[in-house]
């Protein structure tokens, strides 16, 4: 009586668990260090957006050139990935 259950996938000598990463996967080191990178540069972010509260004493608060450079900056690099990646197609 034969086995007729289907051999498990691999890549190399190693196999794939359904489920779990893929050790070997060429992009699975870079994409959890891009992951890590986003979170923190969405920590950082959040962090400049409390630092605008202090603002609210500065004189130059509604024309803030500081601000609004980064403003713009943060946009523009959102933006830029939104269509790297495709995702802009709304």
């Amino acid at each position: 009586m034969k086995n007729n259950q289907p051999k498990p996938l691999q890549v190399g000598s190693r196999p794939i668990t359904p489920g779990l990463p893929n050790p070997t996967c060429p992009i699975l080191s870079e994409a959890r260090s891009v992951l890590d990178k986003a979170h923190d540069l969405h920590r950082a972010v959040r962090r400049l957006r409390r630092s605008t509260q202090r603002c609210l004493t500065c004189r130059e608060r509604r024309n803030c050139p500081t601000q609004n450079y980064f403003a713009q900056a943060v946009d523009t690099a959102i933006r830029e990935l939104r269509r790297e990646w495709g995702l802009d197609r709304d």
